[in-house]
């Protein structure tokens, strides 16, 4: 069995890999290259960076963390894009070190960011439009909770998911304070939102009979609708997790995530999933190729608001970060920037709205002897080109 990962429901979240045989032969290339962009020269190695959202082609954020040591230890780093360069954001005092794992913005004047300390307690971080203050984190802080996917919408509103064991946690910002919604399953683990035209969606894991099985639900404002992969199987697999979702209508529908299966000696391994929802039922066979992904992270639209990346986990000892992208018939996989030293790493995109184009951020990671290191962080943008 070719490489695999455990599942993670965020970027590079205390991957673990096994080693295996080497997978088929990678698709052959199509369209412009993914290019590099300069980080700015202030950023303390190590450092890592696990999300990217953008409002226009003269705004986007990117956030991890830098100076880090280990998987967790570090200081909260907050990049933005103007157009021309990035450059780190300042940010408030912040009593805690950690990183941050995901940002959300609605436009130039609206974003968050929600991190994790080295305790593991959760934070959240508001973008006045001025500068960025600490919110608390609604019900209190606590080691339990995890938040894992934040959302900005319109007028000023904001989505927050994650869980409290396994009971998992929506909560929404409205009228300046959160206000939590119940939760579109009972038991499991959510690890997304995205607010979107089509509604407020969110993905990750529900507990069932014993297992996980990837679920995406939608906002209605009154409710949720609810669609559970329990029962779908790919690969005879089940669906054990959804990372993202990519919604161009209620009945088209798109999902990216993992599949679990089972490696030597009974251990619990994942491969990658992708999902179509046609209004009435699942649609696995446009798969992602496997040659070397090994779990796909986020999803994100061409201009005309259709599948066109899939960013990803690879390893170990990539030649390059990997992504897969999507001509309207079906996925290849395509190379990005080449790495040499790095044994995980792990892409996640956002598109530029206005534009055919995509941001990517990238968490490098080595494993020197007895450990497991950050390494460098780095920005990709693809044109869109075909």
């Amino acid at each position: 069995m070719r490489t695999v990962l455990i599942a993670v429901t965020t970027l590079l979240a205390a991957a673990t890999v096994v080693h295996g045989g080497a997978g088929p032969a990678v698709a052959a290339e199509t369209g412009a290259a993914w290019e590099r962009v300069p980080l700015p020269s202030s950023v303390a190695a190590p450092a890592l960076l696990q999300s990217v959202a953008a409002t226009d082609p003269a705004n986007a954020w990117a956030v991890g963390g830098e100076a880090m040591s280990g998987r967790d230890a570090g200081t909260p780093l907050i990049l933005r894009w103007n157009g021309a360069t990035w450059a780190k954001a300042p940010l408030p005092a912040l009593s805690w070190s950690g990183s941050l794992r995901s940002v959300a913005g609605s436009s130039r004047f609206e974003a968050w960011a929600i991190g994790r300390d080295t305790a593991g307690l959760s934070h959240v971080l508001r973008w006045t439009g001025q500068s960025w203050r600490e919110v608390p984190v609604p019900g209190g802080a606590s080691a339990s909770l995890t938040l894992s996917g934040v959302a900005a919408g319109p007028r000023g509103s904001a989505w927050l998911v994650g869980h409290d064991g396994d009971r998992p946690v929506v909560l929404r910002w409205t009228g300046g304070v959160w206000r939590a919604v119940a939760s579109p399953v009972e038991a499991g683990r959510l690890a997304g939102v995205r607010a979107t035209r089509h509604g407020v969606w969110v993905t990750g894991q529900e507990h069932v009979g014993g297992e996980y099985v990837g679920v995406v639900a939608r906002w209605t404002g009154a409710g949720w609708t609810t669609v559970t992969t329990s029962g779908v199987r790919a690969d005879g697999a089940p669906i054990s997790a959804i990372n993202d979702v990519l919604a161009v209508a209620a009945d088209d529908v798109w999902a990216v995530g993992s599949v679990a299966v089972r490696g030597p000696g009974g251990l619990s391994l994942t491969q990658p999933w992708t999902g179509h929802w046609n209004g009435t039922g699942w649609d696995s066979s446009l798969r992602v190729p496997a040659a070397t992904i090994e779990q796909n992270v986020t999803i994100t639209p061409d201009r005309a608001g259709r599948p066109q990346w899939v960013g990803s986990i690879v390893g170990p000892n990539p030649a390059s970060t990997r992504y897969a992208r999507f001509d309207g018939t079906a996925w290849t996989e395509v190379s990005g920037s080449p790495l040499a030293g790095v044994f995980i790493a792990g892409t996640a995109t956002a598109h530029i709205p206005g534009t055919n184009a995509t941001w990517s951020v990238g968490a490098l990671a080595t494993q020197p002897p007895g450990g497991f290191a950050w390494g460098t962080p780095l920005i990709e943008r693809h044109d869109g080109g075909r």
